[in-house]
């Protein structure tokens, strides 16, 4: 099994430390590989960046010619994720869903600590498209950039250990989801410090992803994540072909002998 993660932003410190957390979660016969698109931002801390890295992570994605399993994405406002079910005929997974849904099942209650206090209501919408508000007590973002988690792992364990115990004591929270990419190193000495469950969206996301491959599932086509209608036009932007050709791919398969799940 080859499971492709990708880093939505180009800063390739944090694809590293998202690799090596991914690979320590995979079996011993699944291959991990991760890549992050070089003209994305390099983080991604606002709707305008959101937006311009999804572009390119589907650009990044669509040029990524080996075969894979599975993909994983590796950003805590699961970018494109609606968009790239679509395009793509194997299972995907973003690290918000991931760990929101794994911290749903062993805790009654979790809070999502972010980075800087603006990504609060964007952390908030992602929560809400998965449909676990109920069981969310809160997002909590610290006065922190994601490029300052690697430069400070010190301050960074500090200040969102201080945000992760008041979600504890005053939010009932009973589980912490860390909500970046870059807190995943601090992941197990948190936990510990805390005393409540406290998961990384990759690590999450890795075994689930392994679960539906192993399981024979990937995502549904019959209609909301059908291939995007083809278009024809001359001026049509190189990735928009792309996406168009493998449309047409899977409505080939659609009418051939091979079901589609």
């Amino acid at each position: 099994m080859r499971i492709l993660v990708i880093n939505p932003n180009s800063d390739s410190g944090m694809t590293h430390n998202i690799d090596v957390m991914a690979k320590s979660m995979a079996s011993p016969n699944t291959e991990v590989v991760t890549i992050s698109p070089p003209m994305a931002p390099a983080s991604i801390e606002s709707h305008a960046e959101d937006a311009i890295a999804t572009y390119r992570m589907i650009e990044a994605v669509l040029k990524y010619k080996a075969p894979f399993d599975g993909l994983v994405i590796a950003c805590y406002y699961d970018p494109g994720i609606e968009a790239l079910r679509e395009i793509l005929d194997v299972p995907v997974v973003g690290i918000a869903e991931a760990s929101s849904h794994m911290a749903s099942i062993i805790a009654p209650k979790f809070s999502v600590i972010t980075v800087l206090r603006r990504g609060v209501q964007h952390v908030e919408q992602v929560v809400g498209r998965i449909g676990l508000q109920a069981k969310c007590a809160s997002v909590r973002g610290v006065d922190l950039g994601v490029l300052d988690l690697e430069e400070d792992a010190g301050r960074s364990l500090e200040m969102i250990g201080a945000a992760a115990r008041t979600a504890i004591e005053e939010d009932g929270a009973e589980a912490i989801a860390l909500g970046c990419a870059g807190m995943g190193t601090l992941d197990k000495e948190l936990q510990q410090s805390l005393g409540v469950p406290v998961l990384d969206g990759v690590a999450c996301a890795i075994p689930l992803i392994e679960g539906c491959v192993n399981y024979g599932l990937t995502t549904s086509k019959i209609n909301s994540y059908a291939g995007p209608p083809v278009k024809a036009s001359a001026q049509l932007d190189p990735l928009l072909r792309e996406m168009y050709a493998r449309s047409s791919h899977q409505n080939d398969l659609k009418h051939s002998n091979r079901p589609i799940l």
